[in-house]
Parts: structure tokens; C-alpha cells; sequence
């Protein structure tokens, strides 16, 4: 492996020797690993997009140390989930060696967020000295029947528990007696937005699971060297080089000064262009407002609920291709379609609702693993019940919000908004800014998963509440698209309607009415989620449920959320 550092004491790439692959992360420095294929190997046949670097710096950008400090509040918790099913019970100590292969390669998993004691210089992920695979690798026992709405429920407890942030920001769960045809046991992954993105965190899963059911075995990778750093430590830093970067921001700052001024006298047609496509973002800006805020959604509480929908990648590509639009504009006009059929069933019909929608910011080819996404609003047309109306107007809406205004607000704020009192800071999440529904769409995995023996039936993404109403990730894997949807219970005060408003708007979308999308927040076992169909191999699987036939069935869980049990007791060495 190799480490490039860029530092007053590391001008260079080099090779590290005898001190293991992180020696250079010593100095507080920006850092690039870059991981050729023998190290990638060693995740135990997990491939990489080629000879791709994978990137991680190891300074927080303000916005990212906002989020973390965002996450010490209840009501603007930024930690995401993954729901993962599996066909089988894993080994837990088969389980236990693959994810802590996967910490000694892939860095923030053993890192820990440091930051200096006055807003001098940035917040740094360092390695923890006192990392406990233990401490964040888990291990219980679902209640009850082991039914799908049972996981859910369990999943809702662990994700709005917040994240210790002395210690790297991620959990891991393994829950068993799920009872399920296709799914006997399940990982729930729990990780703050601080660590990545969605697309980061497609990154990282190819860096944790593997393609095929028996790998060919590999030796450990040696441990990350720990950085014992302080916060103190970071503040001394910064004061004795705060004089060498007040000059050289002055020096920028004149140097800038000249440049446009004299490009003025030089080309003052440029620079009349340049000052009016300023203005021009300013007003673009002033005009993204795009709705009233639903009358149905304006409440907030600390109770959310998760319900999910899978359907064939397939189906949801036809129905766009059909209207000549894409993914995104059909998975959008499912989430209207469904806040169309709620607000009608509840008597409160709206024309529009404001949706906010992450837009990946990487630049082809770029493969850095942590956050690097802006946002876009618009207005979301819901009141248009014919699909291909709704989808082209959706298509507009998207088009007309990505051309808007090339100044991102947040990334202007975000230093000082990061360094804001705690209440304050809680309250400057997206719902403050009147959005009711935020949505994102990640590209996932084509081709089948496995971790420690184990075939990954479903992935079911979960995304954060940050101040809005409702919050939907669709992650495609393996051929089929997995709905992930984290809704706030004050807002959409029923439950059962919201569901089955879900799976109608998108059943119109795929269909009109075939019956193709599957809700699955069922407290019974009488209507499960159809999962991604099993890759050839070796080893037999369970075989998956077919997808239902008939219009999708929910009902709503009206016992209060069971507490986990435990599993017997681990080894020593677990602890």
C-alpha cells in the first residue's frame, strides 16, 4: 500500500516499511491510501473498480463537522442504515475476521474524529488508539416471530440511538431469528453521514462484502498505527501557524484583488459577463423557493418509522423509457403519486410539496469516499394523477433545478454554521428551510453480494430526518430497486395510510395497478418483500419468495417497538 502525505515534514510519495500501512498518518497532514490490487485482495475477493484509487483525506470540511456536531442533538441526527438481509446465519467469528480485515484497510473505520478547541484550524479523523472491534460489532436476538416488520422495528430503536463520538462513527449489528423463506438473518449497518455519502458508501461496500460465497483466503492485513492526538494538541498546532496563514491568505487575498482588476481594464467585456452571471446566480438563488410547506406535514417529533418497497430495476427502467425519461424522474413520480393519495385520503389535497434531492458532486472518475454531494430543491408536482404528466413534469422540475443557481448557500455558511451553539445548530438542518420530502437515488451493485459465507438477499438503504417530514433512498442491487423510506410519525400522523399511499403511488408508476410494488411494513407474515434472485453457486440457498401478484398488502403494527435480546454470550475475545 502506499501513502501519500502533503505536510511540512512529507513532500512525497514513498513506500512504508516496518511500521505498517499507516505509519505516515502520524502527521497531521492531508492524506491519500491508495490501494493497488494485492491489498484489494486482501478483503478476500472483493474487486475494486479496476486500478481505482480510493481516497480519504483525513481533514473534516466544515460542512462534514457540522454534520458530526449536528449529531449530537435528537432532532438533527444525521447516522444512515443499511438494512441487509442474509439467506443464512453467519459464523459469527467468520463474520468478526472479515469486518476487521475490512477496518485495517479501509481507514475511517478505525478512525475518530479530533477537533481543536477554538475554530482555528480543521476538525481530523485520526486513529483511534483505543479502537474495540468489540465495541461496534454487535450481536442480538430479534423478538418475537422474526418477521420482517419485527426487524424494522428493531432497526428504528438501534438507528435513533446516537453514535458514541469519541470512537469511530459506525455499528454494526448482527440480528438473528429472523424467520423468513429467503432471509434468516440480518446486518444492520449504522454510520454517520460525517464518515460518507451514498455514493461513498457504495465505495466502501465494495471494500466490506465479497463476490462470491467462498473466497479464496488471504493473509491479515497488518493494523493501522494509532494516533494518539489531542484536542489540545490540534489547538497548539493551529496557534503557531496562525501568522504564516494570515499572511498568505492576505498575499491570496491582494493577489486576487489585482487580478480581477486588471482583467477589468484588459478585457472589461469578460468581466461585464463575469459580474452578470453573478448577479444572475443571485437571483436564481433568491428564486428556489419553490412551495408552501404541506398544512399535513408541519409537525416534528423524535419518533420515526421505517417502511420499505422493492420492485425489479427493470420495471421502473420500462415505465421512464416509456415516457422518454430516466430513473430518477420515474422514482420521483412514485414518492408524488404517494403524497398525492395521502393528502387525498386524509382531506387535505395540495398541488405541490417542496423536495429536496442530493446531487452527486464527484467529477468522472473520482472515487473519494467521503462527502462530496450539493442539493437541489423544487417543487414536486403531486396533484397530476396521470403517471406520464406527472413524470414529465417531474423531469422538468429536476432539469429546471439542476440549471439554478451555481452558488451552494451551505458550503458558504457551513464554517460558521459548524461552530454554532448546540440548539442553534440543531435548527439549521433542510426542514428549516420549509422542505417536506427529501429523496436520493444511489447506483448500487449489479451483480450479488456475500459477507462471511452469507448471500445478501436484500439492501435496504435508510437515510437521515434532517428536520424534513419524510426521507426516501432507493439503492438498486442485484437487479432489483430497494426503497428505504424514514418517515417522522408527528408529521404523517397515519401510519397505515402513508404505507399503502407508498406502494399505490408506486404500483401506478410501474404499471397501473399490476400489483408490482411490495410494501413491507406488515405485521404479519402474510405479505413479505420479494428479494434478489440467488446467484449460481456451489453452496445451496434458501429460495426467494416470488414477487406478490396481487395489489400490495399492508397492514399497520400497532404493539409498541419489542426490546432486543441478547444472544448468548460472546467470547472473551469478542468483548
Amino acid at each position: 500500500m502506499l501513502v501519500t502525505c502533503r505536510g511540512p515534514l512529507c513532500d512525497r510519495p514513498r513506500p512504508l516499511g516496518g511500521v505498517g500501512e499507516m505509519g505516515a498518518a502520524r502527521h497531521l497532514s492531508r492524506m491519500t491510501t491508495r490501494a493497488t490490487r494485492r491489498p484489494w485482495r486482501l478483503l478476500g475477493g472483493c474487486a475494486p473498480m479496476g486500478d481505482t484509487t480510493v481516497q480519504f483525506d483525513d481533514r473534516l470540511s466544515a460542512f462534514d463537522y457540522m454534520m458530526f456536531r449536528a449529531d449530537m442533538d435528537a432532532h438533527s441526527r444525521t447516522s444512515l442504515m443499511f438494512i441487509e438481509t442474509l439467506d443464512a446465519v453467519p459464523d459469527f467469528e467468520a463474520l468478526r475476521e472479515q469486518i476487521d480485515r475490512a477496518s485495517r484497510v479501509v481507514p475511517r473505520l478505525r478512525q475518530r474524529v479530533v477537533a481543536p478547541l477554538l475554530p482555528l484550524a480543521p476538525a481530523r479523523w485520526v486513529v483511534d488508539p483505543d479502537f474495540s472491534l468489540g465495541y461496534h460489532l454487535r450481536r442480538v436476538v430479534l423478538p418475537g416471530s422474526g418477521s420482517l416488520r419485527e426487524l424494522l422495528d428493531l432497526a428504528e430503536v438501534l438507528h435513533s440511538t446516537p453514535l458514541d463520538p469519541g470512537r469511530p462513527l459506525w455499528e454494526a449489528t448482527l440480528v438473528e431469528g429472523l424467520d423468513e423463506p429467503d432471509a434468516k438473518a440480518a446486518l444492520l449497518w449504522k454510520l454517520s453521514h460525517t464518515v460518507t455519502d451514498g455514493v461513498g458508501g457504495m465505495l466502501l461496500d465494495q471494500m466490506i462484502h465479497q463476490e462470491s460465497r467462498d473466497p479464496s483466503p488471504e493473509p491479515m492485513p497488518p493494523v493501522p498505527v494509532p494516533q494518539d492526538v489531542t484536542p489540545l494538541e490540534l489547538t497548539q498546532s493551529a496557534v503557531r501557524g496562525l501568522p504564516q496563514r494570515l499572511v498568505l491568505g492576505s498575499l491570496s487575498r491582494a493577489a486576487g484583488i489585482a487580478r480581477r482588476a486588471g482583467s477589468a481594464v484588459t478585457d472589461p467585456r469578460s468581466a461585464v459577463g463575469s459580474a452578470a452571471r453573478t448577479i444572475d446566480d443571485l437571483r436564481k438563488l433568491a428564486d428556489s423557493a419553490a412551495a408552501e410547506p404541506s398544512p399535513l406535514l408541519r409537525r416534528r417529533g423524535l419518533d420515526h418509522r421505517f417502511s420499505t418497497l422493492d420492485f425489479p430495476l427493470a420495471d421502473i427502467r420500462a415505465a421512464a423509457k416509456s415516457h422518454g425519461c430516466s430513473v430518477n424522474d420515474a422514482y420521483l413520480a412514485g414518492i408524488a403519486g404517494a403524497m398525492r393519495i395521502y393528502h387525498e385520503r386524509l382531506g387535505v389535497p395540495v398541488d405541490s410539496l417542496n423536495l429536496a434531492m442530493p446531487v452527486n458532486a464527484r467529477a468522472g472518475g473520482d472515487s473519494t469516499a467521503g462527502n462530496q454531494w450539493s442539493a437541489i430543491t423544487m417543487a414536486l408536482p403531486v396533484a397530476e394523477p396521470d403517471v406520464a404528466k406527472r413524470m414529465l413534469a417531474i423531469r422538468k422540475s429536476v432539469l429546471h433545478a439542476r440549471s439554478g443557481s451555481s452558488i451552494d448557500p451551505t458550503a458558504i455558511l457551513a464554517p460558521v454554521l459548524s461552530w454554532l451553539p448546540q440548539q442553534l445548530l440543531a435548527g439549521t438542518g433542510t426542514g428549516s428551510l420549509g422542505i417536506d420530502v427529501q429523496a436520493s437515488n444511489v447506483p448500487g451493485k449489479v451483480t450479488e453480494r456475500y459477507i462471511a459465507g452469507c448471500r445478501i438477499t436484500r439492501s435496504v438503504p435508510i437515510g437521515p430526518l434532517p428536520g424534513v417530514a419524510m426521507m426516501a433512498t432507493m439503492v438498486s442491487f442485484a437487479g432489483r430497486c430497494f426503497v428505504g423510506v424514514n418517515y417522522d410519525t408527528a408529521a404523517f400522523s397515519d401510519s397505515e395510510a402513508l404505507e399503502q399511499a407508498l406502494a399505490a403511488g408506486f404500483d401506478e408508476v410501474l404499471g397501473g395497478g399490476r400489483g408490482t410494488a411490495a410494501i413491507s411494513s406488515t405485521g404479519t407474515k402474510a405479505s413479505r418483500m420479494p428479494a434478489a434472485a440467488p446467484a449460481s453457486s456451489s453452496t445451496p440457498a434458501p429460495s426467494s419468495t416470488p414477487a406478490s401478484s396481487s395489489k400490495p398488502a399492508t397492514s399497520r403494527t400497532t404493539a409498541r417497538k419489542p426490546a432486543a435480546r441478547k444472544a448468548p454470550a460472546a467470547k472473551d475475545g469478542d468483548k
